[in-house]
């Protein structure tokens, strides 16, 4: 079913949302206020071919301002509330947004009484759906733009490829609208008519375990950081997550500790996917179904990432070659659900998307191996591999090898340059249980040679996040430079 008919299909039947506040939204007023925001877009941007930006407080009338631009065809770009201006005025030069629809703007669209049953417009599969604007943590965000066929694909692998969701779960809707692992809930809501809850998480993982609770959820789709803290020792044991059955986990890797948790806590009693894919080939492009068998899991600490979606093609490529079994290179993604560009800029698109095989690939930047059973591993990142006395070392490697250790909670390994030997390694652990330094080095010293042992260890009780819940390292190694700096000046 095409994404046109899945709104209308769904928007004719009942609506199961309730909104932060844990309160049901009456289909009635739902549908009204639908009908309001699609019929101002039909009248005022019906036929441009601008995009529509979005810059609301995340609740349940910003869900159904990107459904009426879904609807109709018109592409909108996704933005947090909380944007400062400055951000907003360059994502605005570089699409040219013609419409700014934040919560002021919103109640003007929710009062229109315009023309009814406007004829929609016809639409492409080669038309925009949504321009994706990346953190930035390389310098200028760049907007990444999806067509409606590559959408189209990844509702239809949500559709086919997870039949134990049904109408009688209950998903809690945690991601921020900005960030395209959402567009997992979206699609959800769309073909498997689960009933929406939005969250008040916050980052506060307390809050997000007594919404679980209180609500009954069964569905979370969320990032692995996310999950790490709510299976950390200290809320896990306060929590009553039985009602959990699925898991979409994905956005950040996937640990080896947090798989160890996984088997712990939830003893095959959830189903959980790990999904893997860049903003660039359209929220996911891999899934993996978890086994709770660590053999078909998981290889030398890395959890697999299974197989490409159906119409997605995938390669391990090495010096400019398909790399055998096992042997580590950079993954090219290619298929339907590859961007199209990043809008309004050549040249980094033209960095990205690369010719290979004769047909169009992204250089994904990851590091990765595919097994002898074709299963995907992703193993690091290119720009995680640094210098460190002359040899050549991964710190994705290192982590995936300190979270092994059954005191170790998790674990970030980040790199400061220096002249004396490269860079100097810095780790930063968070503990199940008190552990000395000299503990912890001795028992890396089993695992790791001596140049791969971070030269630093520093205990933190939990690390910083971006907008999308993943770790951030910037600000993490600049927390560090910082309080560095401070004892300088004490």
């Amino acid at each position: 079913m095409l994404i046109r008919e899945l709104i209308q299909h769904r928007l004719d039947s009942s609506i199961k949302v309730f909104n932060r506040e844990g309160l049901r939204i009456a289909d009635l007023q739902i549908k009204t206020e639908y009908q309001s925001i699609k019929q101002y877009l039909l009248d005022f941007h019906g036929e441009s071919n601008g995009c529509v930006a979005i810059k609301q407080h995340k609740d349940y009338r910003y869900f159904l301002t990107m459904l009426a631009c879904m609807e109709i065809g018109i592409p909108y770009i996704p933005m947090k509330h909380d944007y400062p201006m400055d951000r907003v005025e360059q994502i605005k030069e570089d699409s040219k947004f013609t419409i700014l629809i934040d919560d002021t703007k919103i109640e003007e669209l929710l009062n229109y009484k315009g023309k009814i049953n406007s004829k929609l417009p016809e639409v492409a599969m080669d038309q925009i759906v949504y321009v994706i604007f990346t953190s930035g943590s390389t310098g200028r965000p760049k907007g990444v733009i999806i067509q409606r066929k590559a959408l189209e694909n990844f509702f239809a692998f949500i559709n086919e490829d997870f039949p134990a969701v049904t109408d009688q779960d209950k998903l809690l809707q945690v991601a921020e609208f900005s960030f395209d692992q959402s567009v997992v809930d979206i699609a959800l809501f769309l073909t498997k008519n689960v009933t929406l809850h939005f969250s008040n998480f916050e980052n506060n993982i307390f809050k997000m375990g007594f919404e679980i609770e209180t609500h009954r959820i069964s569905v979370l789709n969320t990032v692995p950081n996310t999950l790490n803290m709510f299976l950390s020792d200290l809320v896990a044991d306060r929590m009553d997550y039985t009602c959990l059955q699925h898991l979409f986990l994905g956005g950040a890797r996937f640990s080896h500790g947090l798989y160890i948790k996984c088997q712990h806590y939830f003893k095959k009693n959830v189903d959980i996917y790990n999904l893997y894919g860049p903003t660039e080939a359209t929220v996911y492009c891999h899934v993996k179904k978890v086994s709770y068998h660590e053999l078909n899991d998981c290889f030398e600490g890395n959890v697999s990432i299974g197989h490409p979606l159906k119409g997605v093609t995938a390669h391990i490529v090495l010096d400019g070659q398909i790399a055998p079994a096992n042997v580590r290179g950079e993954l090219y993604i290619g298929g339907i659900q590859l961007m199209r560009e990043y809008i309004n800029n050549p040249g980094q698109t033209s960095k990205a998307l690369v010719h290979f095989n004769d047909e169009t690939y992204y250089r994904s930047g990851d590091l990765a191996f595919k097994s002898e059973k074709n299963e995907f591993f992703i193993v690091g990142r290119s720009d995680d591999t640094i210098k460190y006395r002359g040899f050549r070392i991964n710190l994705l490697d290192i982590d995936s090898y300190i979270s092994r250790i059954s005191y170790v909670q998790d674990s970030v390994t980040l790199a400061i340059p220096n002249e004396l030997t490269e860079n100097q390694t810095l780790g930063f652990i968070i503990l199940k249980e008190p552990k000395s330094i000299k503990e912890i080095k001795k028992d890396l010293a089993v695992l790791l040679l001596d140049y791969q042992i971070p030269e630093k260890i520093i205990f933190v009780d939990k690390y910083p996040t971006n907008v999308s819940g993943k770790v951030c390292k910037n600000t993490l190694k600049a927390q560090y430079l910082e309080s560095l700096n401070k004892v300088k000046n004490d």
